[in-house]
Protein backbone atom coordinates (compact mmCIF):
# COMPACT_ATOMS: atom_id res chain seq x y z
CA UNK A 1 0.00 0.00 0.00
CA UNK A 2 1.48 3.27 -1.12
CA UNK A 3 1.68 5.91 1.66
CA UNK A 4 -1.33 8.35 0.44
CA UNK A 5 -3.77 5.78 0.69
CA UNK A 6 -2.13 4.88 4.09
CA UNK A 7 -2.26 8.13 5.67
CA UNK A 8 -5.72 8.73 4.35
CA UNK A 9 -7.37 6.16 5.92
CA UNK A 10 -5.70 7.00 9.15
CA UNK A 11 -7.27 10.29 8.55
CA UNK A 12 -10.21 8.85 8.07
CA UNK A 13 -10.20 6.83 11.19
CA UNK A 14 -9.05 10.01 13.10
CA UNK A 15 -11.95 11.86 12.32
CA UNK A 16 -14.43 8.97 12.90
CA UNK A 17 -13.00 8.61 16.31
CA UNK A 18 -12.92 11.92 17.07
CA UNK A 19 -16.79 12.15 15.54
CA UNK A 20 -17.68 9.23 17.85
CA UNK A 21 -16.33 10.89 20.94
CA UNK A 22 -17.74 13.91 20.48
CA UNK A 23 -21.04 12.79 19.86
CA UNK A 24 -21.22 10.46 23.07
CA UNK A 25 -23.09 11.71 25.87
CA UNK A 26 -21.73 12.55 29.56
CA UNK A 27 -22.84 10.15 32.01
CA UNK A 28 -23.55 11.25 35.08
CA UNK A 29 -24.68 9.23 38.59
CA UNK A 30 -26.74 10.98 40.87
CA UNK A 31 -28.04 9.57 44.13
CA UNK A 32 -30.61 10.23 46.48
CA UNK A 33 -33.14 8.96 49.34
CA UNK A 34 -36.81 10.26 48.21
CA UNK A 35 -39.29 7.08 48.27
CA UNK A 36 -43.22 6.71 47.42
CA UNK A 37 -45.02 10.09 45.91
CA UNK A 38 -42.09 12.23 46.04
CA UNK A 39 -39.72 9.12 44.10
CA UNK A 40 -41.98 9.50 40.75
CA UNK A 41 -42.28 12.93 40.46
CA UNK A 42 -38.57 13.12 40.92
CA UNK A 43 -38.01 10.23 38.68
CA UNK A 44 -40.16 12.27 35.62
CA UNK A 45 -38.32 15.40 36.61
CA UNK A 46 -35.17 13.31 35.85
CA UNK A 47 -36.43 11.86 32.83
CA UNK A 48 -37.32 14.85 31.47
CA UNK A 49 -33.99 16.40 31.40
CA UNK A 50 -32.66 13.60 29.30
CA UNK A 51 -34.76 13.82 26.99
CA UNK A 52 -34.08 17.52 26.65
CA UNK A 53 -30.26 16.87 26.72
CA UNK A 54 -29.21 14.07 24.69
CA UNK A 55 -25.63 14.77 25.14
CA UNK A 56 -25.77 14.08 29.17
CA UNK A 57 -27.66 11.59 30.61
CA UNK A 58 -28.26 11.13 34.15
CA UNK A 59 -28.56 7.95 35.60
CA UNK A 60 -30.63 7.71 38.81
CA UNK A 61 -30.11 5.96 41.62
CA UNK A 62 -31.81 5.45 44.95
CA UNK A 63 -29.44 4.69 47.69
CA UNK A 64 -31.89 3.69 50.61
CA UNK A 65 -33.16 6.40 52.93
CA UNK A 66 -31.04 9.56 54.24
CA UNK A 67 -29.61 7.31 57.05
CA UNK A 68 -28.06 4.85 54.75
CA UNK A 69 -27.61 7.10 51.99
CA UNK A 70 -25.32 9.15 54.17
CA UNK A 71 -23.53 6.51 55.21
CA UNK A 72 -22.70 5.03 52.11
CA UNK A 73 -21.67 8.87 50.55
CA UNK A 74 -19.26 9.74 53.05
CA UNK A 75 -17.52 5.69 52.33
CA UNK A 76 -17.61 6.57 48.24
CA UNK A 77 -15.68 9.81 49.25
CA UNK A 78 -13.38 8.22 51.33
CA UNK A 79 -12.63 5.72 48.97
CA UNK A 80 -12.72 8.46 46.31
CA UNK A 81 -15.38 7.25 44.23
CA UNK A 82 -18.50 9.61 44.87
CA UNK A 83 -21.09 10.40 42.36
CA UNK A 84 -21.21 12.87 40.37
CA UNK A 85 -24.49 14.69 42.14
CA UNK A 86 -26.07 13.70 45.50
CA UNK A 87 -29.44 15.06 47.36
CA UNK A 88 -28.30 15.68 50.53
CA UNK A 89 -30.02 16.41 53.96
CA UNK A 90 -29.63 20.14 55.18
CA UNK A 91 -27.03 19.55 57.54
CA UNK A 92 -24.78 17.10 55.57
CA UNK A 93 -23.09 19.82 53.63
CA UNK A 94 -20.25 20.62 56.46
CA UNK A 95 -19.31 17.20 56.60
CA UNK A 96 -18.85 17.24 52.58
CA UNK A 97 -17.02 20.63 53.14
CA UNK A 98 -14.78 18.94 55.23
CA UNK A 99 -13.81 16.10 53.48
CA UNK A 100 -12.54 18.27 50.31
CA UNK A 101 -15.08 16.60 48.01
CA UNK A 102 -17.33 19.25 46.62
CA UNK A 103 -17.48 21.40 44.16
CA UNK A 104 -18.54 24.99 45.34
CA UNK A 105 -20.89 26.59 43.49
CA UNK A 106 -18.70 29.86 42.83
CA UNK A 107 -17.19 27.63 40.49
CA UNK A 108 -19.29 28.13 38.21
CA UNK A 109 -21.45 31.46 38.90
CA UNK A 110 -21.11 34.41 40.85
CA UNK A 111 -23.16 33.36 43.75
CA UNK A 112 -24.16 36.70 44.87
CA UNK A 113 -26.19 37.30 41.66
CA UNK A 114 -27.60 34.13 40.98
CA UNK A 115 -28.92 33.59 44.16
CA UNK A 116 -30.72 36.86 44.75
CA UNK A 117 -33.94 35.02 43.86
CA UNK A 118 -33.50 32.59 46.28
CA UNK A 119 -35.12 33.23 49.56
CA UNK A 120 -32.28 33.20 52.70
CA UNK A 121 -33.29 30.91 54.33
CA UNK A 122 -33.00 28.18 51.86
CA UNK A 123 -29.40 29.72 51.48
CA UNK A 124 -28.61 29.17 55.19
CA UNK A 125 -29.31 25.59 54.46
CA UNK A 126 -26.44 25.62 51.83
CA UNK A 127 -23.90 28.23 53.37
CA UNK A 128 -20.63 26.75 54.98
CA UNK A 129 -18.77 29.54 56.67
CA UNK A 130 -20.06 32.15 54.68
CA UNK A 131 -20.08 30.24 50.81
CA UNK A 132 -22.43 28.60 48.89
CA UNK A 133 -22.04 24.87 48.50
CA UNK A 134 -24.47 23.19 47.36
CA UNK A 135 -28.01 24.14 45.46
CA UNK A 136 -31.41 24.28 47.36
CA UNK A 137 -33.61 22.12 46.15
CA UNK A 138 -36.46 21.12 48.68
CA UNK A 139 -37.68 23.43 51.69
CA UNK A 140 -39.71 22.54 54.11
CA UNK A 141 -40.96 23.41 57.91
CA UNK A 142 -43.19 21.82 60.29
CA UNK A 143 -46.84 22.31 61.00
CA UNK A 144 -50.02 20.89 62.76
CA UNK A 145 -52.34 18.39 61.03
CA UNK A 146 -55.77 18.13 63.18
CA UNK A 147 -58.59 16.39 62.34
CA UNK A 148 -61.55 18.96 62.33
CA UNK A 149 -64.08 16.02 62.71
CA UNK A 150 -62.56 14.63 65.78
CA UNK A 151 -62.38 18.42 67.23
CA UNK A 152 -66.06 18.60 66.45
CA UNK A 153 -67.11 15.46 68.32
CA UNK A 154 -65.28 16.75 71.39
CA UNK A 155 -67.19 20.23 70.84
CA UNK A 156 -63.56 22.07 69.79
CA UNK A 157 -63.99 24.99 67.29
CA UNK A 158 -62.42 22.96 64.09
CA UNK A 159 -61.36 26.75 62.97
CA UNK A 160 -59.62 27.18 66.12
CA UNK A 161 -56.43 25.18 66.59
CA UNK A 162 -53.97 25.05 69.39
CA UNK A 163 -51.69 28.00 69.54
CA UNK A 164 -49.41 27.55 72.65
CA UNK A 165 -48.04 24.43 74.59
CA UNK A 166 -50.80 24.51 77.38
CA UNK A 167 -53.48 24.51 74.34
CA UNK A 168 -52.07 21.17 73.01
CA UNK A 169 -52.14 19.70 75.87
CA UNK A 170 -55.77 20.40 77.08
CA UNK A 171 -57.10 19.50 73.06
CA UNK A 172 -54.84 16.74 73.15
CA UNK A 173 -56.88 15.47 76.84
CA UNK A 174 -60.28 15.70 75.31
CA UNK A 175 -59.39 14.04 71.80
CA UNK A 176 -57.19 10.89 73.62
CA UNK A 177 -60.74 9.00 74.51
CA UNK A 178 -61.57 5.00 75.28
CA UNK A 179 -64.85 4.61 72.62
CA UNK A 180 -65.38 1.03 73.86
CA UNK A 181 -65.58 1.40 77.53
CA UNK A 182 -62.94 -1.37 77.60
CA UNK A 183 -60.60 0.69 79.85
CA UNK A 184 -58.50 0.98 76.92
CA UNK A 185 -57.27 4.15 74.49
CA UNK A 186 -58.58 4.07 71.48
CA UNK A 187 -57.77 7.94 69.95
CA UNK A 188 -55.08 9.70 71.08
CA UNK A 189 -54.80 13.02 70.68
CA UNK A 190 -51.33 14.08 69.76
CA UNK A 191 -48.88 12.31 67.62
CA UNK A 192 -44.87 13.49 66.43
CA UNK A 193 -41.74 11.36 65.58
CA UNK A 194 -40.21 10.19 69.28
CA UNK A 195 -37.59 7.37 68.02
CA UNK A 196 -33.96 8.98 67.68
CA UNK A 197 -33.56 6.35 64.35
CA UNK A 198 -36.36 8.15 62.77
CA UNK A 199 -35.83 11.72 63.33
CA UNK A 200 -36.99 12.57 66.44
CA UNK A 201 -34.70 14.98 66.77
CA UNK A 202 -35.77 17.60 64.58
CA UNK A 203 -38.91 18.06 65.94
CA UNK A 204 -37.00 18.07 69.49
CA UNK A 205 -34.76 21.00 68.10
CA UNK A 206 -37.96 23.40 67.33
CA UNK A 207 -39.61 22.67 70.93
CA UNK A 208 -36.19 23.24 72.09
CA UNK A 209 -35.95 26.40 70.47
CA UNK A 210 -39.32 27.39 71.34
CA UNK A 211 -38.46 26.80 75.14
CA UNK A 212 -35.75 29.61 74.56
CA UNK A 213 -32.81 26.54 74.07
CA UNK A 214 -29.93 26.30 72.35
CA UNK A 215 -27.84 23.35 70.79
CA UNK A 216 -24.70 24.60 71.23
CA UNK A 217 -23.52 27.91 73.08
CA UNK A 218 -22.48 31.52 71.23
CA UNK A 219 -19.91 30.77 69.93
CA UNK A 220 -20.49 26.87 68.78
CA UNK A 221 -17.44 25.59 70.95
CA UNK A 222 -19.64 23.02 73.63
CA UNK A 223 -22.74 21.92 73.04
CA UNK A 224 -25.56 23.49 75.34
CA UNK A 225 -28.76 21.19 75.63
CA UNK A 226 -28.55 20.32 79.24
CA UNK A 227 -29.85 23.83 80.54
CA UNK A 228 -32.88 24.91 82.47
CA UNK A 229 -35.00 25.05 78.79
CA UNK A 230 -33.87 21.79 77.77
CA UNK A 231 -34.77 19.96 80.30
CA UNK A 232 -38.33 21.51 80.59
CA UNK A 233 -38.51 20.46 76.89
CA UNK A 234 -38.06 16.63 77.18
CA UNK A 235 -39.97 16.42 80.38
CA UNK A 236 -42.89 18.22 78.33
CA UNK A 237 -42.82 15.23 76.09
CA UNK A 238 -42.42 12.86 79.21
CA UNK A 239 -45.03 14.26 81.02
CA UNK A 240 -47.53 14.06 77.50
CA UNK A 241 -46.78 10.20 76.95
CA UNK A 242 -46.33 8.99 80.67
CA UNK A 243 -48.49 11.37 82.80
CA UNK A 244 -51.36 12.51 80.15
CA UNK A 245 -51.27 9.86 78.70
CA UNK A 246 -52.19 11.97 75.10
CA UNK A 247 -49.00 10.52 73.19
CA UNK A 248 -48.63 7.10 72.23
CA UNK A 249 -45.04 5.98 71.93
CA UNK A 250 -45.90 2.93 69.44
CA UNK A 251 -48.56 4.46 67.37
CA UNK A 252 -50.59 2.96 64.80
CA UNK A 253 -49.23 2.88 61.47
CA UNK A 254 -50.49 5.79 59.14
CA UNK A 255 -52.63 6.23 62.87
CA UNK A 256 -53.59 10.19 62.00
CA UNK A 257 -54.26 9.30 58.09
CA UNK A 258 -56.90 6.43 59.85
CA UNK A 259 -58.52 8.82 62.83
CA UNK A 260 -56.85 7.50 65.47
CA UNK A 261 -54.74 10.43 65.97
CA UNK A 262 -56.54 13.81 66.14
CA UNK A 263 -53.25 16.09 65.56
CA UNK A 264 -50.17 15.23 64.15
CA UNK A 265 -47.20 17.36 63.89
CA UNK A 266 -45.67 16.89 60.58
CA UNK A 267 -43.25 18.62 57.73
CA UNK A 268 -45.06 20.41 55.43
CA UNK A 269 -43.59 18.39 52.71
CA UNK A 270 -45.86 16.30 53.51
CA UNK A 271 -49.26 18.07 52.79
CA UNK A 272 -50.57 16.60 49.34
CA UNK A 273 -49.35 13.16 50.32
CA UNK A 274 -51.78 13.74 53.01
CA UNK A 275 -54.83 15.16 51.61
CA UNK A 276 -54.59 11.98 48.78
CA UNK A 277 -55.07 9.53 52.19
CA UNK A 278 -57.85 10.80 54.04
CA UNK A 279 -61.55 11.18 53.98
CA UNK A 280 -62.10 13.53 56.95
CA UNK A 281 -62.11 17.58 56.94
CA UNK A 282 -58.39 18.32 57.27
CA UNK A 283 -56.82 21.51 59.29
CA UNK A 284 -53.54 22.91 58.69
CA UNK A 285 -52.42 24.88 61.53
CA UNK A 286 -48.90 26.53 62.46
CA UNK A 287 -47.11 24.90 65.49
CA UNK A 288 -48.17 25.55 68.89
CA UNK A 289 -45.37 27.78 70.17
CA UNK A 290 -44.48 28.42 73.66
CA UNK A 291 -41.53 31.35 74.87
CA UNK A 292 -41.12 31.90 71.24
CA UNK A 293 -42.70 31.17 67.68
CA UNK A 294 -40.27 28.84 66.04
CA UNK A 295 -40.90 26.16 63.14
CA UNK A 296 -38.01 23.78 62.07
CA UNK A 297 -36.14 24.03 58.52
CA UNK A 298 -36.21 20.79 56.74
CA UNK A 299 -34.90 19.27 52.48
CA UNK A 300 -32.67 18.78 50.78
CA UNK A 301 -29.88 20.17 48.07
CA UNK A 302 -27.72 19.55 45.22
CA UNK A 303 -24.31 18.50 45.81
CA UNK A 304 -21.71 18.50 43.16
CA UNK A 305 -18.36 16.05 43.37
CA UNK A 306 -15.02 16.90 42.25
CA UNK A 307 -14.52 14.53 39.18
CA UNK A 308 -13.45 16.00 35.85
CA UNK A 309 -14.24 19.27 34.37
CA UNK A 310 -16.08 18.20 31.68
CA UNK A 311 -18.37 15.60 34.40
CA UNK A 312 -19.14 18.63 36.82
CA UNK A 313 -20.16 20.83 34.48
CA UNK A 314 -22.47 18.76 32.80
CA UNK A 315 -23.32 18.36 36.68
CA UNK A 316 -23.83 21.69 37.35
CA UNK A 317 -26.13 21.79 34.02
CA UNK A 318 -28.36 19.46 35.51
CA UNK A 319 -28.15 20.57 39.38
CA UNK A 320 -28.90 24.57 37.50
CA UNK A 321 -32.36 22.48 35.64
CA UNK A 322 -33.44 20.92 38.32
CA UNK A 323 -34.12 23.71 40.47
CA UNK A 324 -34.84 26.35 37.87
CA UNK A 325 -37.80 28.48 38.47
CA UNK A 326 -40.25 26.56 36.25
CA UNK A 327 -38.75 23.40 38.09
CA UNK A 328 -39.50 24.93 41.45
CA UNK A 329 -42.87 25.61 40.56
CA UNK A 330 -43.71 22.30 39.57
CA UNK A 331 -42.04 20.65 42.97
CA UNK A 332 -43.71 22.99 45.34
CA UNK A 333 -47.25 21.99 43.53
CA UNK A 334 -47.06 18.98 43.42
CA UNK A 335 -45.59 17.92 46.98
CA UNK A 336 -46.31 20.79 49.10
CA UNK A 337 -42.50 21.65 49.74
CA UNK A 338 -42.30 25.51 50.05
CA UNK A 339 -40.94 27.46 47.05
CA UNK A 340 -37.22 28.50 47.29
CA UNK A 341 -37.51 31.14 44.59
CA UNK A 342 -38.86 34.49 45.24
CA UNK A 343 -40.13 34.14 42.00
CA UNK A 344 -41.69 31.03 42.21
CA UNK A 345 -43.38 32.59 45.19
CA UNK A 346 -45.02 35.56 43.77
CA UNK A 347 -45.64 33.95 40.25
CA UNK A 348 -49.39 33.76 39.05
CA UNK A 349 -49.31 29.85 38.90
CA UNK A 350 -48.67 29.49 42.84
CA UNK A 351 -50.38 32.43 43.53
CA UNK A 352 -53.34 30.81 41.92
CA UNK A 353 -52.80 27.16 43.48
CA UNK A 354 -52.66 29.22 46.74
CA UNK A 355 -55.99 30.15 46.05
CA UNK A 356 -57.11 26.45 45.42
CA UNK A 357 -55.17 25.51 48.48
CA UNK A 358 -56.05 28.52 51.29
CA UNK A 359 -54.41 26.21 54.01
CA UNK A 360 -50.69 26.01 52.56
CA UNK A 361 -51.08 29.93 52.88
CA UNK A 362 -50.51 29.30 56.41
CA UNK A 363 -47.03 27.38 55.61
CA UNK A 364 -46.19 30.49 53.87
CA UNK A 365 -47.04 32.69 56.69
CA UNK A 366 -45.37 30.64 59.22
CA UNK A 367 -42.35 31.17 57.53
CA UNK A 368 -41.34 33.83 58.87
CA UNK A 369 -40.37 31.99 61.87
CA UNK A 370 -38.23 29.27 60.30
CA UNK A 371 -35.04 28.37 61.19
CA UNK A 372 -32.45 26.39 59.98
CA UNK A 373 -30.58 23.81 61.96
CA UNK A 374 -26.60 25.07 62.52
CA UNK A 375 -24.21 24.55 60.08
CA UNK A 376 -21.62 22.94 61.81
CA UNK A 377 -19.43 19.83 61.12
CA UNK A 378 -20.10 18.24 64.50
CA UNK A 379 -24.03 18.86 64.17
CA UNK A 380 -24.44 15.02 62.63
CA UNK A 381 -22.91 13.69 65.86
CA UNK A 382 -24.18 16.12 68.23
CA UNK A 383 -28.00 15.84 67.02
CA UNK A 384 -27.50 12.04 67.19
CA UNK A 385 -26.77 12.19 70.95
CA UNK A 386 -29.33 14.49 71.49
CA UNK A 387 -32.25 12.24 69.75
CA UNK A 388 -30.98 9.64 71.42
CA UNK A 389 -30.79 11.00 75.29
CA UNK A 390 -34.42 12.28 74.62
CA UNK A 391 -35.70 9.14 73.87
CA UNK A 392 -34.05 7.49 76.42
CA UNK A 393 -35.57 9.68 78.67
CA UNK A 394 -38.97 10.03 77.10
CA UNK A 395 -39.57 5.92 76.54
CA UNK A 396 -38.10 5.43 80.36
CA UNK A 397 -39.41 7.36 81.86
CA UNK A 398 -36.51 9.06 83.22
CA UNK A 399 -35.15 12.54 85.15
CA UNK A 400 -33.69 13.91 81.82
CA UNK A 401 -31.66 16.67 83.46
CA UNK A 402 -28.80 13.52 84.23
CA UNK A 403 -29.32 12.26 80.79
CA UNK A 404 -28.78 15.29 79.09
CA UNK A 405 -25.99 16.03 81.36
CA UNK A 406 -24.10 12.89 80.34
CA UNK A 407 -24.93 13.77 76.58
CA UNK A 408 -23.77 16.93 76.23
CA UNK A 409 -20.28 15.36 77.63
CA UNK A 410 -20.72 13.08 74.77
CA UNK A 411 -21.26 15.99 72.18
CA UNK A 412 -18.40 17.70 73.31
CA UNK A 413 -16.02 14.94 72.46
CA UNK A 414 -17.09 15.38 68.69
CA UNK A 415 -17.45 18.93 68.75
CA UNK A 416 -13.41 19.00 69.98
CA UNK A 417 -12.37 16.46 67.43
CA UNK A 418 -14.07 18.26 64.41
CA UNK A 419 -12.33 21.95 65.15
Amino acid sequence: MSRRPLILVLILVLAFGLSATAGAATTIHYWHYLSGDYAEIHEAMVEEFNALHPDIQVELLYTGNQFVTRDKLIAAVAAGQPPHVCLVDQFWPPLMVATGALVPLKNFVDTDSYFADFNQISLDTVTVEGEIWTMPFSLSNQILFYNKDKFREVGLDPEKPPATWEELLEYAKLLTRDLDGDGRIDEWGVNFTTRANMGAVYTFITFLWQAGGRIYNEDFSAAAFNDEAAVETVQFWRDLAHRHKVLNLSPPQEGFETGRIAMQIASTSSIEATKRKVNFDLGIAPLPSYRQKVTGVGGSSLAIFKTTPQEEAAAWTFVQWMSSPENNLKWSTLTGYTPLRKSVLASPEYQSYLAENPAVQVVIEQFQYARARPNEVSYADVSRILGVAVEEAVFGNLDPKPILDNAVAEANTYIEMSK
